[in-house]
């Protein structure tokens, strides 16, 4: 329908009346709102927090801490196998006694990986106790007796040995003696895809405590031990101030790996165990149950005890009464099973 001037004339003061209600109630309106305003030079939106978690075996803190199991490796301590590969970066190692007084490593992997690990050697029944405390570890090694394989077999733990992807015979590019058993060595990546395809899960806590500052409670000096792991294997262990870790030495010459990092305990912990002859007439050591123990940080050396009541148990470093867990130092530990603890200094 056409509109008339008048038509026209009157729907424009209608409308106009009807603006000024509106304009009417806005002001009215912003009168008692505010427009919520961020502070003058302050962002619009504050920055999400990154949260950070600590390496279960290290105590490290970092935003990154790694979903993937525990790989655990079987490494020769033989003259003819150093200098080893791969123990610089290990979270764990732990020195324990075999046959002719000769020591060899259980190296535990997690936070962070080397590319390759060696050379590697043989199983034995302590090793089946130590691994087992880890969930579901992979565990790495070049064969065992039948005895201790069937002991493997009961583990949790996903094992691999020669044959298995990531094992490879060197000839000179890592062994110092490229020839068997000291030429077997370890492709890390490819072992622990191996493992994790097997069954081996992501390493969850074991309960152990980091503290940066040491406990207040020592009784001894602790910038350096001797360790009689045997008449013939002596490992010493000096504190480096510099570096605030401890630096090993085998048979009193330094102990040196191929690597681009030198071997440095932020612990070092001795455990009292029991060393028997086993019904193959081998040696063996026996981590279950609880004992003695010490431990070294910060150049001060503490009493200790260890408690682990069966396999799949996490070992557990305690204070000296038994009751709190032991408060270690961030970084990597060095564990030995020797049969007897060091003595103390002697105070002059």
């Amino acid at each position: 329908m056409r509109r008339t001037p008048t038509s026209l004339v009157a729907a424009g003061v209608v409308g106009l009346a009807v603006g000024l209600v509106v304009f009417a109630l806005v002001r009215d309106a912003s009168d008692v709102i505010e427009p919520s305003m961020p502070p003058e030079g302050s962002p619009e939106e504050a920055e999400p927090e990154t949260e950070l978690g600590r390496m279960p075996l290290t105590g490290v803190v970092t935003d990154d801490v790694p979903v993937r199991p525990a790989l655990v490796v079987k490494v020769s301590n033989s003259p003819e196998a150093r200098p080893q590969t791969g123990l610089d970066v290990a979270d764990l190692v732990y020195e324990e006694l075999v046959e002719g007084g000769v020591t060899r490593f259980l190296a535990v992997f997690h936070s962070r990986l080397p590319d390759v690990v060696g050379p590697v050697r043989s199983a034995r029944p302590v090793d089946t106790q130590v691994m087992a405390g880890f969930g579901h570890p992979g565990f790495a090694y070049s064969g065992a007796r039948p005895e201790v394989a069937a002991m493997l077999e009961q583990t949790p733990a996903a094992t691999i040995t020669e044959g298995d992807p990531g094992f490879f015979r060197d000839q000179g590019e890592y062994a110092s003696h490229p020839f068997a058993p000291h030429d077997l060595f370890l492709q890390v990546d490819d072992a622990l895809a191996t493992v994790t395809s097997a069954g081996a899960r992501p390493l969850g806590g074991l309960g152990w405590v980091f503290a940066q500052d040491p406990p207040a409670d020592a009784v001894d000096d602790g910038g350096s031990v001797e360790i009689a792991m045997s008449e013939a294997y002596r490992t010493t262990w000096q504190y480096d101030v510099a570096a605030g870790v401890y630096r090993r030495q085998q048979n009193g010459r330094p102990f040196t790996v191929t690597g681009p990092e030198r071997i440095g305990a932020a612990n070092v912990v001795v455990l009292e165990v029991r060393h028997f002859v086993g019904d193959s007439g081998y040696p063996e050591s026996d981590v279950l149950g609880s004992g003695d123990a010490i431990v070294l940080r910060d150049g001060q050396r503490y009493p200790a005890r260890w408690s682990k009541p069966t396999a799949t148990d996490p070992l557990q470093i305690l204070t000296a009464d038994g009751l709190e867990p032991f408060p270690l130092r961030p970084g990597p530990t060095w564990l030995h099973l020797p049969a007897r603890l060091p003595e103390a200094p002697r105070s002059d």
